[in-house]
């Protein structure tokens, strides 16, 4: 039977992070598609994250971009904290990358352009992001981008330019290949500089299909990126590279600004872009846009209070949180599967052995096995890809699911394998990441594959049409 928090009903589970999981969820009242982000409070107050969570609710409150995830509402009940996202459908742009192995400048710029934009805006309302990396920029089901997780997220205080009158972050955080040299020095920083050289690491990204800095043991890396040691592959020139070389320049006072990279020759294109207005902001409006903004002032409110003193008194509604966590059947109807592949056309489920050896497979597949069969075979397969190292560890979570960790040269990477029924004689496979640097996640995505390619289905996309 399904479960519900106040108005939502709970479905499948769509990732997991430290604190909780991410459900897929459908308010009742009005039957949206959310993500409904599920916070243990014990787990929160375990860490002192009570003060990290208030302070990600209240810059999410604050931000209304059409390239930034959307906060609809905060729930809080005795023993967990329920933030009510956006849904966005379409994945993560890291493996639109992976799948596409790097893109040309015209489907780059046009990426780039939505991750400006949404920064531009942030930063106008004196908020830097500080993990920016394209595991945390999503797209919709339009195929166009939204920033997400915003719990490294920081406020800046003054007002135009002066440096002086900008609050120093001295927080050491995001993810090391994206990080800015200043970030690495520990003597202070600012948020906004920070976030521009994050935004021309992905820019290069996008365009090479790989890490501008990438070393196997910390302390290279980081030499690396404080003096912007890296290479450009030869078909990236022009105006592309010029742009990349003006952003990833080591001292934040002569790096350049968003601004600066809004009149970028090659920012701009040849299509007549100009800079979208935000002077007026983006807020929703009329009465439903009203309701919303009220309930999750009120709820964020009591929730932040919640997170920080364990208080289950002030709560935005009384919501339900019985059996919330419980793991569903491993049967998967054709609704559930559309969401959950987050619009992935069904056909590239089928893959050959050349794309399963290069990695261009993918996360996914249908399998001709029961999801018992196929949880057994993953773990045993994970297994043997894992001998030798004793601090990993497979585990069956569920009917649906298996946990594996594996010890990589870019650290430790752990993956969540599920499996669901889809007709009596297919299941659907999906290997997720829970810890670890993407580009680990896709050697392990890769080596796994590998090893359970005789659980795939001997289909041709004609079966499926």
């Amino acid at each position: 039977m399904p479960k519900r928090v106040g108005r939502y009903t709970l479905r499948q589970t769509l990732g997991e992070g430290t604190f909780g999981r991410v459900k897929y969820a459908i308010n009742e009242e009005t039957s949206t598609e959310v993500a409904i982000k599920i916070l243990d409070k014990h787990k929160i107050q375990q860490q002192n994250m009570g003060a990290q969570i208030k302070k990600e609710i209240s810059i999410m409150k604050m931000v209304r971009h059409p390239n930034v995830v959307k906060l609809h509402e905060v729930l809080a009940s005795r023993t967990k904290i329920f933030i009510v996202l956006e849904l966005v459908t379409g994945g993560e742009l890291f493996d639109k990358i992976v799948a596409a192995q790097r893109f040309d400048n015209t489907t780059a710029r046009f990426y780039f352009r939505q991750l400006i934009e949404g920064v531009r805006y942030c930063h106008s309302k004196g908020i830097a992001h500080r993990d920016l990396k394209p595991e945390n920029l999503l797209l919709d089901a339009h195929g166009d981008l939204k920033i997400s997780d915003f719990g490294l997220s920081a406020l800046y205080t003054g007002e135009g330019d002066d440096v002086s009158r900008t609050t120093l972050l001295h927080t050491t955080c995001g993810t090391p290949n994206y990080v800015a040299p200043e970030v690495l020095n520990d003597k202070g920083y600012d948020g906004r500089a920070a976030d521009v050289w994050s935004c021309g690491v992905i820019l290069y990204v996008l365009l090479a299909g790989f890490l501008p800095f990438d070393e196997p043991h910390m302390s290279a890396l980081f030499k690396k990126i404080q003096k912007a040691e890296f290479d450009f592959p030869a078909f990236i020139k022009g105006d592309a590279r010029d742009l990349v070389n003006r952003i990833l320049v080591p001292d934040p006072t002569k790096r350049v600004t968003v601004d600066d990279i809004m009149a970028h020759p090659w920012f701009v294109g040849t299509d007549g872009y100009t800079p979208p207005d935000i002077s007026g902001g983006y807020a929703p409006s009329g009465e439903e846009a009203e309701a919303t903004d009220a309930r999750t002032a009120s709820g964020a409110a009591a929730a932040a209070a919640a997170a920080s003193s364990g208080d289950s008194s002030e709560v935005a509604e009384d919501v339900e949180e019985k059996g919330v966590e419980d793991s569903g059947s491993a049967s998967l109807n054709a609704f559930a599967l559309v969401n959950v592949l987050g619009g992935v056309a069904i056909g590239a489920l089928i893959s050959s052995d050349s794309e399963r050896a290069t990695g261009a497979a993918g996360p996914s597949f249908l399998a001709s096995k029961t999801p018992a069969v196929i949880l057994s075979a993953v773990a045993r397969a994970a297994t043997a890809l894992q001998s030798g190292h004793e601090a990993e560890s497979v585990e069956m979570v569920s009917d649906t699911s298996v946990r594996a960790s594996f010890a990589t040269s870019r650290g430790l990477v752990t993956v969540n394998v599920e499996a669901h029924t889809v007709t009596e004689s297919l299941s659907f496979v999906h290997i997720r990441r829970a810890q670890g640097q993407p580009m680990a996640f896709r050697d392990v995505c890769v080596s796994l594959r590998r090893a359970t390619a005789g659980l795939e289905a001997k289909l041709s996309s004609r079966h499926l049409a």
